[in-house]
Protein backbone atom coordinates (compact mmCIF):
# COMPACT_ATOMS: atom_id res chain seq x y z
CA UNK A 1 0.00 0.00 0.00
CA UNK A 2 1.56 3.26 -0.25
CA UNK A 3 2.68 5.23 2.17
CA UNK A 4 -0.11 8.71 3.14
CA UNK A 5 1.28 11.79 3.82
CA UNK A 6 0.23 11.15 7.38
CA UNK A 7 2.10 7.91 7.50
CA UNK A 8 5.19 9.94 6.52
CA UNK A 9 4.64 12.58 8.91
CA UNK A 10 4.51 10.10 11.74
CA UNK A 11 7.72 8.22 11.04
CA UNK A 12 9.50 11.37 10.49
CA UNK A 13 8.33 12.64 13.84
CA UNK A 14 8.92 9.15 15.51
CA UNK A 15 12.77 9.24 13.98
CA UNK A 16 13.19 12.48 15.72
CA UNK A 17 11.47 11.96 18.63
CA UNK A 18 14.32 12.12 21.68
CA UNK A 19 13.78 9.58 24.75
CA UNK A 20 12.18 11.45 27.72
CA UNK A 21 14.16 11.62 30.78
CA UNK A 22 12.04 10.09 33.66
CA UNK A 23 11.54 12.15 36.81
CA UNK A 24 12.98 11.13 39.95
CA UNK A 25 10.45 9.58 42.69
CA UNK A 26 9.45 12.58 44.48
CA UNK A 27 11.02 11.15 47.96
CA UNK A 28 14.53 11.04 46.01
CA UNK A 29 13.68 15.24 44.93
CA UNK A 30 12.57 15.55 48.24
CA UNK A 31 15.25 15.37 50.05
CA UNK A 32 17.71 16.80 47.25
CA UNK A 33 15.73 19.78 47.84
CA UNK A 34 16.16 19.78 51.47
CA UNK A 35 19.61 19.13 51.35
CA UNK A 36 20.38 22.39 49.28
CA UNK A 37 17.60 24.18 51.74
CA UNK A 38 19.78 23.30 55.16
CA UNK A 39 23.03 24.29 53.29
CA UNK A 40 21.54 27.58 52.82
CA UNK A 41 19.78 28.29 55.86
CA UNK A 42 23.20 26.51 57.80
CA UNK A 43 25.01 29.27 55.82
CA UNK A 44 22.75 32.19 56.74
CA UNK A 45 23.44 30.95 60.93
CA UNK A 46 26.70 30.83 60.59
CA UNK A 47 27.27 34.02 58.96
CA UNK A 48 25.23 35.46 61.34
CA UNK A 49 25.90 33.11 64.48
CA UNK A 50 23.28 31.05 66.35
CA UNK A 51 21.66 33.65 69.38
CA UNK A 52 22.53 33.34 72.78
CA UNK A 53 20.44 31.21 74.68
CA UNK A 54 18.71 29.28 71.35
CA UNK A 55 19.61 25.69 73.15
CA UNK A 56 18.49 26.88 76.50
CA UNK A 57 15.22 27.95 74.76
CA UNK A 58 14.77 24.94 73.00
CA UNK A 59 14.37 23.00 76.46
CA UNK A 60 10.93 24.97 76.46
CA UNK A 61 8.73 22.72 75.36
CA UNK A 62 6.10 25.11 73.42
CA UNK A 63 9.82 26.39 71.86
CA UNK A 64 10.63 22.97 70.76
CA UNK A 65 7.55 21.82 69.15
CA UNK A 66 7.09 25.11 67.19
CA UNK A 67 10.76 24.99 65.88
CA UNK A 68 10.40 20.76 65.20
CA UNK A 69 7.00 21.60 63.57
CA UNK A 70 8.15 24.42 61.21
CA UNK A 71 10.79 21.93 60.02
CA UNK A 72 8.31 19.14 59.54
CA UNK A 73 5.78 21.54 57.92
CA UNK A 74 8.60 22.59 55.29
CA UNK A 75 9.48 19.18 54.99
CA UNK A 76 5.92 17.68 54.37
CA UNK A 77 5.27 21.13 51.95
CA UNK A 78 7.79 20.11 49.90
CA UNK A 79 7.39 16.67 49.44
CA UNK A 80 3.46 17.20 48.38
CA UNK A 81 5.03 19.97 45.78
CA UNK A 82 7.03 17.16 44.27
CA UNK A 83 3.67 14.71 44.27
CA UNK A 84 1.33 16.97 43.46
CA UNK A 85 2.96 18.94 40.52
CA UNK A 86 3.25 15.32 38.26
CA UNK A 87 0.22 14.68 36.32
CA UNK A 88 -2.41 11.80 37.29
CA UNK A 89 -1.25 12.32 41.41
CA UNK A 90 -4.11 13.17 43.53
CA UNK A 91 -4.41 16.90 44.41
CA UNK A 92 -4.93 15.68 47.84
CA UNK A 93 -1.55 15.61 48.38
CA UNK A 94 -1.89 18.80 48.82
CA UNK A 95 -3.47 18.71 52.37
CA UNK A 96 -0.23 17.07 53.51
CA UNK A 97 1.43 19.59 55.39
CA UNK A 98 -1.88 20.81 57.16
CA UNK A 99 -1.27 18.58 60.59
CA UNK A 100 2.61 20.24 61.20
CA UNK A 101 1.24 23.09 60.42
CA UNK A 102 -1.43 22.66 62.99
CA UNK A 103 1.13 21.65 65.45
CA UNK A 104 3.44 25.02 64.46
CA UNK A 105 0.77 26.97 65.54
CA UNK A 106 -0.07 25.10 68.56
CA UNK A 107 3.47 25.31 69.73
CA UNK A 108 3.23 29.31 69.22
CA UNK A 109 -0.07 28.65 70.96
CA UNK A 110 1.22 27.22 73.95
CA UNK A 111 4.07 29.73 74.00
CA UNK A 112 1.56 32.84 74.34
CA UNK A 113 -0.56 31.18 77.27
CA UNK A 114 3.12 30.35 79.19
CA UNK A 115 3.99 34.22 78.50
CA UNK A 116 0.81 35.96 79.50
CA UNK A 117 0.96 33.51 82.41
CA UNK A 118 4.84 34.80 83.31
CA UNK A 119 4.42 38.83 82.03
CA UNK A 120 0.73 38.87 81.92
CA UNK A 121 -0.54 41.83 78.92
CA UNK A 122 2.95 42.56 78.56
CA UNK A 123 3.01 39.42 76.23
CA UNK A 124 0.84 40.76 73.59
CA UNK A 125 2.46 43.84 73.19
CA UNK A 126 3.86 44.62 69.71
CA UNK A 127 7.13 45.38 69.26
CA UNK A 128 7.88 46.78 65.55
CA UNK A 129 11.57 46.58 66.05
CA UNK A 130 10.98 42.84 66.11
CA UNK A 131 9.22 42.99 61.89
CA UNK A 132 13.16 42.92 60.47
CA UNK A 133 12.71 39.15 61.10
CA UNK A 134 9.99 38.63 58.65
CA UNK A 135 12.33 40.33 56.40
CA UNK A 136 14.69 37.68 57.17
CA UNK A 137 12.24 34.87 56.29
CA UNK A 138 11.17 36.37 53.39
CA UNK A 139 15.06 37.19 51.91
CA UNK A 140 16.10 33.41 52.51
CA UNK A 141 12.82 32.00 51.07
CA UNK A 142 13.63 33.74 48.33
CA UNK A 143 16.42 31.55 46.97
CA UNK A 144 14.76 28.67 48.27
CA UNK A 145 11.83 28.97 46.48
CA UNK A 146 13.06 29.47 43.13
CA UNK A 147 14.90 26.51 43.07
CA UNK A 148 12.06 24.80 43.57
CA UNK A 149 10.04 26.38 40.92
CA UNK A 150 12.23 25.37 38.66
CA UNK A 151 12.67 21.77 40.14
CA UNK A 152 8.77 21.68 39.55
CA UNK A 153 8.66 23.76 36.21
CA UNK A 154 7.09 21.17 34.48
CA UNK A 155 4.03 21.88 36.68
CA UNK A 156 3.12 25.01 34.88
CA UNK A 157 0.32 23.43 32.70
CA UNK A 158 -0.77 20.68 35.47
CA UNK A 159 -1.50 22.78 38.85
CA UNK A 160 0.15 26.11 38.77
CA UNK A 161 -1.37 27.57 41.88
CA UNK A 162 -1.30 25.08 44.44
CA UNK A 163 2.07 24.44 43.50
CA UNK A 164 3.43 27.38 44.05
CA UNK A 165 1.76 27.96 47.56
CA UNK A 166 3.39 24.55 48.68
CA UNK A 167 6.60 25.87 47.35
CA UNK A 168 6.23 28.98 49.57
CA UNK A 169 5.04 27.56 52.64
CA UNK A 170 8.30 24.65 52.58
CA UNK A 171 10.29 27.70 51.90
CA UNK A 172 9.21 29.67 53.97
CA UNK A 173 8.78 27.52 57.10
CA UNK A 174 12.17 26.27 56.67
CA UNK A 175 13.51 30.04 56.93
CA UNK A 176 11.60 30.81 59.91
CA UNK A 177 13.13 27.65 61.31
CA UNK A 178 16.53 28.96 60.51
CA UNK A 179 15.86 32.76 61.64
CA UNK A 180 14.33 31.74 65.31
CA UNK A 181 17.81 30.56 65.65
CA UNK A 182 19.79 34.10 65.09
CA UNK A 183 17.34 36.02 65.93
CA UNK A 184 16.36 36.68 69.24
CA UNK A 185 14.28 39.14 72.08
CA UNK A 186 10.60 37.50 70.69
CA UNK A 187 7.80 36.34 72.95
CA UNK A 188 5.64 33.73 71.53
CA UNK A 189 3.16 36.65 69.95
CA UNK A 190 5.68 38.52 67.76
CA UNK A 191 6.62 34.83 66.65
CA UNK A 192 3.09 34.09 65.33
CA UNK A 193 2.76 37.85 64.22
CA UNK A 194 6.30 38.27 62.19
CA UNK A 195 7.53 34.28 61.52
CA UNK A 196 3.66 32.79 60.73
CA UNK A 197 2.58 35.92 58.76
CA UNK A 198 5.34 35.82 56.76
CA UNK A 199 4.73 32.29 55.87
CA UNK A 200 0.99 33.15 55.04
CA UNK A 201 1.50 36.43 53.10
CA UNK A 202 4.45 34.48 50.90
CA UNK A 203 1.86 31.37 50.34
CA UNK A 204 -1.05 33.80 49.60
CA UNK A 205 1.22 35.72 46.76
CA UNK A 206 2.54 32.41 45.01
CA UNK A 207 -0.89 31.08 45.24
CA UNK A 208 -2.13 34.46 43.42
CA UNK A 209 0.52 34.85 41.22
CA UNK A 210 1.25 31.08 40.31
CA UNK A 211 0.77 30.77 37.20
CA UNK A 212 2.72 34.34 36.29
CA UNK A 213 5.44 32.66 38.25
CA UNK A 214 5.54 29.75 36.22
CA UNK A 215 5.12 31.81 33.12
CA UNK A 216 8.00 33.75 34.20
CA UNK A 217 9.86 30.71 34.12
CA UNK A 218 8.65 29.52 30.69
CA UNK A 219 6.53 26.88 31.80
CA UNK A 220 2.71 27.94 31.84
CA UNK A 221 0.54 27.63 28.90
CA UNK A 222 -0.72 31.26 28.38
CA UNK A 223 -4.42 31.80 27.82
Amino acid sequence: LPMTDTDLLIDQLAARAAPVKRLSSPLRRTALWLLLAAIIIALVVASFGARPGWLQDMQVASTAIEWFASILTGALAAYAVFQISVPGRSPSWAWLPLPAALLWLGGIGLGCMADAARIGSDAFVVETGSAECAWAITLTSLPLGLVMLLMVRHAGVVRPAPTAVLAALSAAALSAAGVSMIHAGENAFMVLLWHVGAVVVLSTLSGLFGRHLFAWIGYARRN
